[in-house]
């Protein structure tokens, strides 16, 4: 993520960040996972690897696909948006 110091500014509330000026990088990964179990199936490994073609070439993009997979967001933010930012990700978590 190259910056452009002169038109540095937090991309949630607008507030420009002057050089020199303290700003934050917010990022989270989406990531797939698995935790390694597979289905016992009544069907064989042609039709599931033939089914798991269909689902690939159904997706409409080879963007779309690696969304499925992985995912980066970076923002920049200022004191308070980087307070909010945290807050709203911790919000999410339940347990």
């Amino acid at each position: 993520m190259k910056l452009d110091i002169k038109k540095l500014c937090c991309q949630v509330c607008g507030t420009q960040i002057p050089p020199g000026g303290i700003f934050y990088i917010g990022r989270t990964e989406i990531i797939s996972g698995s935790d390694g179990f597979l289905p016992d199936t009544d069907k064989s490994s042609e039709e599931i690897i033939e089914k798991a073609l269909h689902e690939i070439k159904a997706v409409k993009s080879e963007q779309e696909l690696m969304e499925g997979i992985y995912q980066e967001i970076r923002i920049i933010l200022c004191g308070q948006c980087r307070i909010r930012f945290r807050d709203k990700i911790l919000d999410l978590v339940n347990y």
